[in-house]
């Protein structure tokens, strides 16, 4: 049932991330950092139309033409705010008990700095298309939120006989690609167990390595 349930959060955020008219892979209104082969990067103020884009000094005041046949780089910095899944978390062997790979429910808010890459890569190959979009972004920050834990008398030393899905409050780090729309990659983190348990628990503030998806929400 838990995997089930898993495959559904996945699912829930591509199908939302592919949805978004406004997604982080657009080109959009806003300041970048502007270059092209063999010209120095310069601040610039970028607007864009249906088919064309406008590029002018920071301050506004002249447009720069880019040069012809060359590709096109924008680079832009911001704060960023994701709704964020762990899809597995992988804890090392400890207290005589084997590494786990653990797919329980969890949810988390993600804050970081990221940056987005958009190239305008010019196509000799079809001169019909004279312009293809490819974006790349990478963001690193921090995390946290909550989840279940699976207790047990294995994963508290046998000093309890009961099983239930125990309440934890997560935190982390975490450094991830956005590919088009789709944000995912790694983080390190820590779980604490909030029940009477929390003593006995082997996992409790130990670290993690988990395989990260998210979607912005900023």
């Amino acid at each position: 049932m838990k995997y089930l349930l898993v495959v559904s959060i996945i699912l829930f955020f591509t199908s939302r991330s592919f949805s978004q008219s406004t997604a982080e892979s657009e080109l959009r209104d806003g300041h970048y950092i502007f270059r092209q082969l063999g010209k120095a990067p310069e601040k610039i103020l970028l607007h864009v139309g249906d088919d064309t884009l406008k590029i002018l000094s920071i301050d506004g005041n002249h447009i720069i033409i880019p040069e012809s046949g060359t590709d096109e780089v924008f680079l832009k910095t911001s704060f960023d705010i994701d709704a964020m899944i762990l899809l597995f978390k992988y804890r090392p062997g400890t207290s005589g008990f084997p590494r786990q790979l653990n797919t329980n429910f969890n949810g988390n808010i993600y804050f970081g700095y990221r940056v987005d890459r958009y190239k305008l890569k010019f196509n000799k190959n079809r001169p019909e298309l004279k312009k293809e979009l490819h974006h790349l972004g990478f963001t690193v920050g921090g995390f946290g939120g909550l989840g279940s834990t699976f207790i047990s008398s294995w994963t508290t030393n046998y000093q309890t006989t009961d099983e239930y899905d125990g309440f934890i409050l997560m935190r982390g780090i975490s450094a991830m690609i956005a590919f088009n729309n789709l944000t995912f990659g790694g983080g390190i983190g820590w779980d604490y167990l909030t029940d009477r348990d929390k003593n006995i628990w082997i996992y409790q503030n130990k670290p993690w390595l988990g395989l990260t998806l998210s979607l912005n929400i900023n």
